[in-house]
């Protein structure tokens, strides 16, 4: 298992946990549509996958660069062009919605207005950062709020890589425990952080804040403990010890009844077994080719797909097998029409930026 250290060469297990990460949260959605709120809280895990994901990735990637100018440059020319450029058809499309069902354009683009200048925060990734009256409109426009959290692990993860490192060569302990006893700590002071977010929003004017605990909830700093386990997966297996993180991630949801970190023990160890035991598929074949195509769009499928579901009538929560039906309906055309437009035109976008160096 010392052997496995993730490196550069295509690994197809973990490309599909990226797309299976994004479809869950596009089952989200469209269980909310379908009125299925099973399928709804099924799916809504698929967030901590592509955080535990990034954990382990990011600190792959920095001990290949570590250097935070060049690792910050890499990041940028991944995320930013494609992020907002989302965010620009995506505040296109609001403002007709608006404008169309009769909102007067000095509403729609005044000071509080929901195309006015408070849009700015999704730009700058402040939108889990800055509290609102508004809740639906500026804090949780569907997948948009995890981008706060995703941009504050990047920004952090250079410093937290030169901290471990530091830390196993200074007490030779290795930086695997250094990282593992940093998630302990995280994971034992979430509880107090995100009541002391809670007692400081609760502290605003009145109507200052719509949502309060959803708000807190989904903090950068209260996500940071999924991205410290994905920090630690990477460590494990490049230190020989995947074998015994493994074990700590299955007992943890023991060890609290299967009430809470359950998701992220079983995401843990996906990650950690598409690490170690990598599936093979021939070099070039059609198989890689067709499973790299679903990974490389896996981010816009991630963005986009919110911008679909305006389109489909939004059920009363009920069951039935039609209401499957239906749901299978949605998730069909939405992955057809992202990957669809991601293969003819975002990727080639991309392309242009991933050439500038």
């Amino acid at each position: 298992m010392a052997q496995s250290a993730i490196s550069r060469t295509p690994n197809p297990a973990l490309d599909l946990l990226r797309v299976l990460a994004a479809a869950m949260v596009l089952l989200v959605h469209a269980g909310q549509a379908a009125g299925l709120d099973s399928v709804t809280w099924v799916g809504g895990n698929g967030v901590l996958l592509f955080f535990i994901l990034s954990g382990c990735l990011t600190m792959a990637s920095l001990d290949r660069q570590s250097k935070p100018g060049a690792y910050y440059a890499g990041r940028a020319r991944r995320i930013l062009p494609l992020y907002w450029l989302v965010l620009a058809v995506r505040f296109v499309f609001d403002a007709v919605g608006y404008l169309a069902g009769g909102m007067p354009a000095g509403r729609v683009f005044g000071p509080n207005g929901p195309c006015g200048p408070r849009y700015l925060r999704y730009v700058f990734f402040l939108q889990m950062w800055l509290p609102s009256e508004d809740w639906m409109l500026w804090n949780n426009r569907n997948a948009l709020w995890t981008m706060s959290a995703f941009a504050f692990f990047y920004l952090l993860a250079p410093w937290l890589h030169r901290l471990l490192e530091g830390l196993g060569r200074r007490f030779a302990a290795g930086r695997f425990w250094g990282s593992f006893a940093l998630l302990l700590a995280c994971l034992g002071s979430k509880g107090l952080l995100g009541r002391a977010i809670e007692q400081t929003l609760n502290a605003l004017p009145a109507g200052s804040v719509d949502n309060i605990s959803e708000f807190s909830a989904k903090n950068p700093p209260m996500e940071l403990y999924a991205f410290l386990f994905g920090v630690t997966l990477f460590y494990a297996v490049k230190e020989g010890r995947g074998l015994l993180y493994g074990g700590f991630c299955l007992l943890l949801p023991m060890a609290f009844g299967f009430e809470r970190m359950a998701w992220e023990g079983v995401f843990t160890v996906l990650v950690l077994l598409a690490v170690c035991l990598p599936c093979r598929v021939r070099p070039g074949g059609r198989a890689q080719r067709a499973v790299h195509f679903l990974s490389a769009g896996s981010f816009f499928l991630y963005l986009a797909h919110p911008m679909l579901l305006p389109f489909f009538p939004v059920l009363e929560p009920g069951g039935g097998l039609a209401r499957w039906g239906y749901l299978a309906g949605i998730l069909a055309v939405c992955l057809a029409v992202c990957y669809l437009l991601y293969g003819l035109a975002v990727r080639r976008f991309e392309a242009l930026f991933a050439r500038r160096r």
